[in-house]
């Protein structure tokens, strides 16, 4: 049976101050919750307007977490994100979430 990725958490680089997170990327994360794959993350993003660049980070993936870079641009600011994914079974239904959950706050 194949894997799909499904999302854990998002993070930053420690170069990259989250001060210059636009507020439109700091409230797309803060609207994500756990679960969502790969696929769903890039709807969300195209429904902004946005093009992610994915681009796996091996020397940060850590007990059975991997790790992708997701770098976007975002009201002209170029943003090196992190976004942390585990595999599961693809027969596991994602998440049903709204666009935005209140649950969430935000990140930066």
């Amino acid at each position: 049976m194949q894997s799909t990725l499904r999302l854990v958490d998002f993070a930053l680089p420690p170069t990259f101050p989250p001060e210059l997170v636009p507020k439109p990327l700091a409230q797309f994360v803060a609207n994500c919750v756990p679960g969502l794959t790969k696929q769903q993350l890039i709807v969300r993003t195209s429904k902004c307007g946005w093009r992610p660049k994915w681009s796996a980070i091996p020397h940060l993936d850590r007990n059975g977490i991997e790790a992708y870079g997701f770098a976007l641009t975002v009201d002209g600011v170029g943003v090196p994100l992190i976004v942390r994914m585990r595999r599961g079974q693809k027969a596991e239904r994602p998440p049903k979430v709204p666009e935005k959950d209140p649950r969430q706050m935000s990140l930066f």
